[in-house]
């Protein structure tokens, strides 16, 4: 500090409270969700103040709505999943005491990326057929909610509607905001100065993300407490529904770094569609056999966009150690109109790339031997299949 300069005021104090409210009756098909909550804030004796939020289990909107479904099996569940997504991002499968299972991480139809469509077969008043949908519009339900709550409680509300949903590189599960009304869900701190006086370029938080994270370790399905009043970000409410809802928090498509998983996207570009080949176990613990024969099945089912590969045959042999390439006994005739056997050594080596890179996703690698005819024309190939080198 230089001679004769004040000293920067230290930053104020801020503090965050969450407090679960409890005593909200279990809820059903045409309850007024409003009525319900406010009586028992009162019944508690909550205070409710301006500027507070209260964060609301997606589950309460969802079983007022009437969003419940039935599935007898995991087929039926499957097929809601199916339906209430718009695309896959990811898919494995599982064993159960039933036999294989699919589980998928799909594109919902409000937006987020969630494990099974975001559908759920907890907490459905003991139903065990039941399926509980995600609500059908999170963020008008938000702002249904806010107006009616505003109203009979007095004060200036913002609204969070939460769900629980896993996290990509991260174990473990934490809530995040799918509807919200009357707050700010994203905190744009570009063009403000970091403590060191530096201008971010960067930095956008989502707030209403922190906030629903934050009260799931007060509320929570588990301890009958599906909602919770926080205090302290008054600085995000905003009358009415001027702040916008949470659907802004989901990235567009166009704009979503990470829209398939790995082996996904490489199935696609191997001409494979959804789920056209069974999905590797969750658990990797395949053996050297199925992945292999996985493989195959990607490079089979796959649209060829090369000619050639017709006229050449695929097998496996050593339990998985390899991959024979051997001429087909009546390869399909040609559209292209090229020489059979150009064709032919086209599609032999873009058979060979398409499975190198089936078998990458697998988790393995393939050295290749090629056998060719005196006349130099190709014969067949060997792949040799081994684990990918780790990097």
């Amino acid at each position: 500090m230089t001679a004769g300069s004040a000293p920067h005021p230290p930053p104020a104090s801020r503090l965050l409270t969450a407090y679960a409210i409890p005593g909200i009756r279990q809820i059903g098909p045409g309850d007024d969700l409003a009525v319900e909550i406010a009586w028992a804030i009162a019944n508690n004796r909550v205070q409710i103040k301006d500027g507070d939020i209260l964060v609301i289990a997606s589950k309460l909107i969802a079983k007022a709505e009437g969003r419940i479904r039935t599935a007898a099996d995991r087929a039926e569940f499957e097929k809601l999943v199916a339906e209430n997504s718009t695309g896959t991002v990811a898919a494995r499968t599982f064993q159960t005491a039933d036999g294989p299972a699919l589980v998928e991480i799909a594109r919902t139809r409000i937006g987020t990326v969630q494990a099974a469509a975001g559908l759920d077969r907890s907490n459905t008043n003991g139903a065990e057929e039941a399926v509980l949908l995600q609500p059908a519009d999170p963020d008008a339900a938000a702002e249904q909610l806010r107006a009616a709550l505003s109203e009979r409680l007095g004060a200036q509300l913002g609204i969070i509607i939460s769900d629980s949903t896993s996290r990509p590189w991260r174990a473990g599960v934490a809530d995040i905001a799918i509807g919200a009304a009357g707050i700010e869900v994203l905190d744009d701190q570009r063009g403000q100065a970091d403590d060191t006086g530096r201008r971010q370029s960067v930095t956008v938080r989502a707030v209403a993300d922190e906030i629903a994270a934050a009260t799931d370790l007060v509320k929570g399905s588990s301890r009958g407490l599906p909602a919770a009043v926080v205090r302290g970000m008054a600085a995000h409410v905003r009358a009415g529904d001027s702040a916008g809802g949470a659907r802004s928090l989901s990235r567009e498509f166009s704009e979503d770094w990470f829209r398939y998983g790995h082996v996904e996207a490489v199935h696609r570009s191997l001409g494979c569609r959804h789920l056209d080949v069974a999905p590797a176990s969750a658990d990797g613990d395949d053996d050297i056999l199925t992945k292999v024969s996985r493989a195959l099945a990607v490079v089979r089912r796959g649209a060829a966009r090369t000619p050639g590969q017709s006229a050449w045959r695929l097998r496996v042999a050593g339990a998985g150690g390899q991959i024979l390439i051997s001429p087909a006994d009546t390869p399909a005739r040609s559209k292209v109109g090229g020489h059979p056997l150009l064709e032919a050594t086209l599609g032999l080596g873009a058979l060979v790339d398409r499975l190198q890179s089936a078998l990458w996703c697998e988790d393995l690698q393939a050295s290749t031997q090629y056998t060719w005819a005196e006349n130099g024309s190709p014969t067949g190939a060997r792949l040799s299949i081994e684990l990918a080198a780790e990097e």
